[in-house]
């Protein structure tokens, strides 16, 4: 399946260059568009430049590393909002709860099933999705006074 030129855009910053070929082959047959880096500051260049709807953001990557990239993303007002989820192979508690504590959203360890990959990703960009609109208030010529 093609992605559609609305379908959500989806930031993928991995140094592996199988592993990326792999996440951006399965990320565009679920149907988004994609963007990748294989460093961290190429990552929080195309993160800030394109403001995608999500990330897949590794934590070991030459330049500065994912922790690093999650904190720069966080901290400005542009890129704030973005969800992030941590693909990475380090699955450390710790290093679990300081992705967590940096403003991840979801947090998943290498070797992966992409199944569950794919699943948590629909997860995250709905996450961004605005609330649906509330009804508009009624007009006065529609209010029937008892």
């Amino acid at each position: 399946m093609s992605p559609e030129p609305g379908a959500p855009l989806i930031f993928v910053a991995e140094d592996e260059p199988q592993i990326l070929e792999l996440i951006v082959t399965r990320v565009e047959q679920a149907g988004y568009r994609t963007a990748h880096a294989r460093n961290g500051w190429e990552a929080w260049d195309g993160i800030r430049a394109l403001r995608p709807d999500g990330v897949l953001l590794d934590i070991n990557m030459g330049g500065m590393d994912g922790f690093a990239v999650l904190r720069t993303v966080r901290a400005h007002a542009r890129t704030r909002d973005i969800p992030v989820l941590m693909l990475t192979a380090r699955g450390g508690l710790e290093d679990v709860s300081h992705a967590i504590d940096l403003g991840a959203q979801d947090y998943l360890t290498k070797p992966f099933d992409e199944r569950v990959l794919l699943q948590r990703l629909a997860r995250l960009v709905r996450r961004r999705e605005p609330p649906p609109p509330l009804a508009p208030p009624p007009d006065a010529d529609d209010i029937v006074l008892l």
